[in-house]
């Protein structure tokens, strides 16, 4: 299967990987501990985790150990604290080798030490625990395949439902190990390298995993089903060695033949993120993927769970290497960090590998964040702890994207947009960045300010949505443009634009700068003027469509009244020259997001006279009132108060 023939089946289910991902962290249980502030949590830095478990394909039961070394950041530290699900029995707690007393209570287990230590004092913590988990991990059957599969999703505050730990972004270890035990059959996969299998009594079997990257909690993962191995090689220019590229799908006719040809995609892609995001940062280890029953994927660390291997996915879950892994969202408020940026990553991938499809992919991503005409990338104080709002598709991936694209756009420079990715992420390796830290590297790599920029798109909701009118007289071409915004948070996105100028023989495109929400421009055109398009790349996230542009140079012929109003105005024609006298009138509303909201046809409409409409249920906002009569069409806007 050629490239281009994998990404054209990517396009047919191209919103599966958000949408179902969305659907599934929606139903999730929703704990009222998801954001821990407990302040004896700030009180050390986790250094390594190793997780010791017993589980089963069939089962979302879990048994064993985990060992936590961690480094004490207060004198007379005498209580530690970390968090575990409820329903997980602690068996008993082991300090240095020495039994302590603890305290499990609802999704804390508290430990006291027999004497307090101080300040950079390490300590080895092994809890031994099982029962039922939460839903962090669950065990489910693949339909697909037939396969059952039990398999953990830490992100973004369930973690603790299957191993002690602390859910804390900015605290990564330093290393894991995990081993997981399960029946003689099956495999279990997880992060780093596979550097033991034992066989043990009674048809069991323990698989050993290692690694010593840095890593957030919730990028640690297991997964056990009957898997077969697959391996693949990638070796970007400049690398000294492959990558070893492991994966392991179900263990079944048809399933390796099915994916075989889309793995091999994650090839080019790694050669081409290495190229423009810098070196895979797990690079001495692996990058994998393993199937799971879910759709869409996650990127846990050097082992991405994954629902199918169409060209998109691969893509993203790759991109999160860099962004989300290497370096990680401080805050989930900040997950455009994670999201966002890989997001771009996946369009990325199309305009490099196959560009026939970009263009597609940016109006879908687009119009994607254009259903939300009240959000924003930045998740508010008031959803932090709402994994629905933080994994909200159109806002933290599709408007996140667009978002990282458009800065791209203002820099006008592909060179200086991927050294700036690439100074970000060397600047906060295997560490934790807001969406403040990426403005700051942006504007010192850049030598531009992005005040305005991340106020109006990163903190601010909505978009812009243009009308445009233009005349020429002689060589003297004037666009009179005219914006408006979605929300009434961001009255005003300052920022550049392009339109394109068309004319006998050819086009001109013009750049210019919207600084306010009326703005005029003058071109010299020694060329009849014919049309005008604005942003005719789609480079911008705007609201833009045929029902809000205006090019006509006549007299305006509807009159609306009263405007602002609460729903209810009246219109009428107030010039009917050139018009046959009592022409049927069509008036068709719009919201701001382009969807209609009335419609309705006026049979024979006399000049000067008044014609009421009301519109049912109407809510608060901008809308556009798009008459038609005859050849002429006008658009209003109107404000419903």
């Amino acid at each position: 299967m050629s490239l281009s023939q994998i990404h054209a089946q990517r396009l047919v289910d191209f919103s599966y990987e958000e949408s179902v991902m969305a659907s599934q962290e929606r139903q999730r249980f929703h704990s009222p501990l998801a954001l821990n502030d407990n302040p004896l949590l700030e009180e050390y830095d986790v250094k390594f985790y190793g997780l010791d478990v017993r589980a089963t394909d069939r089962s979302d039961k879990i048994g064993g150990n985990t060992t936590i070394l961690l480094e004490t950041k207060t004198n007379s530290f005498e209580t530690l604290v970390l968090e575990l699900y409820h329903t997980l029995d602690v068996k008993r707690v082991l300090v240095e080798g020495e039994e302590m007393d603890f305290s499990h209570q609802g999704e804390e287990l508290y430990i006291t030490l027999d004497n307090p230590v101080d300040s950079g004092t390490l300590i080895s913590t092994q809890v031994f625990y099982g029962g039922q988990t939460g839903p962090g991990m669950v065990s489910e059957r693949d339909d697909d395949w037939g396969v059952p599969v039990t398999f953990t999703l830490s992100e973004p505050f369930y973690a603790k439902d299957w191993f002690p730990c602390k859910e804390n972004l900015g605290d990564k270890a330093d290393s894991v190990h995990v081993f997981i035990t399960t029946d003689y059959e099956l495999m279990g996969v997880s992060q780093g390298i596979h550097t033991a299998t034992t066989y043990l009594p009674n048809g069991q079997v323990r698989y050993e995993w290692k690694s010593n990257y840095p890593i957030a909690f919730y990028l640690i993962s297991i997964a056990i089903s009957d898997y077969q191995e697959y391996n693949i090689t990638a070796q970007p220019q400049g690398s000294s060695s492959p990558i070893l590229i492991q994966n392991f799908v179900y263990d079944v006719p048809g399933c390796l033949e099915t994916y075989q040809d889309q793995i091999g995609v994650t090839i080019p892609m790694m050669d081409l993120f290495t190229e423009l995001f810098g070196p895979y940062p797990c690079r001495e280890e692996k990058y994998g993927h393993y199937l799971w029953p879910w759709g869409g994927g996650m990127e846990h660390q050097t082992m991405t769970g994954m629902g199918n291997f169409e060209f998109y996915l691969i893509a993203h879950e790759l991109g999160h290497s860099w962004f989300g892994n290497y370096v990680t969202c401080a805050t989930w408020q900040d997950i455009w960090i994670n999201e966002g940026f890989a997001t771009m990553a996946g369009y990325l991938a199309t305009e490099f590998l196959a560009p026939e499809y970009a263009a597609g992919e940016r109006e879908y991503r687009f119009n994607r964040a254009l259903r939300e005409p009240e959000g924003s990338v930045y998740v508010p104080e008031e959803d932090a702890d709402n994994d629905s709002r933080i994994f909200n598709g159109n806002l933290s991936y599709s408007k996140g994207m667009a978002l990282v694209y458009m800065i791209r756009f203002e820099l006008d420079n592909d060179e200086l947009f991927y050294l700036t990715l690439r100074n970000f992420l060397d600047r906060y390796a295997n560490s934790v960045a807001t969406g403040l830290d990426f403005k700051e590297v942006l504007e010192e790599t850049s030598g531009m300010n992005f005040d305005d920029f991340f106020d109006q798109w990163y903190f601010g909701a909505g978009y812009p949505i243009y009308e445009v009118n233009w005349e020429q007289q002689g060589q003297t071409l004037t666009l009179n443009s005219s914006q408006s915004t979605s929300s009434t948070q961001t009255p005003l996105f300052r920022m550049s634009m392009e339109y394109k100028i068309s004319y006998a023989g050819g086009d001109t495109l013009v750049r210019v700068f919207h600084g306010a929400n009326e703005e005029s421009y003058q071109f010299h055109m020694p060329h009849q003027v014919s049309g005008v398009e604005i942003d005719p790349q789609n480079e911008v996230l705007d609201g833009v469509a045929d029902v809000k542009k205006s090019t006509g140079e006549d007299p305006v012929l509807f009159f609306m009244s009263p405007n602002p109003n609460k729903g209810a105005f009246s219109f009428r024609i107030n010039d009917a020259e050139g018009l046959e006298a009592h022409m049927p009138v069509k008036l068709e509303i719009y919201s701001s997001s382009g969807q209609l909201v009335h419609s309705a046809s006026y049979g024979s409409c006399l000049p000067f006279m008044d014609y009421p409409v009301h519109l049912d249920h109407p809510v608060k906002g901008l809308y556009y009132a798009r008459f038609s009569c005859g050849p002429r069409i006008e658009t209003i806007k109107v404000l419903v108060e």
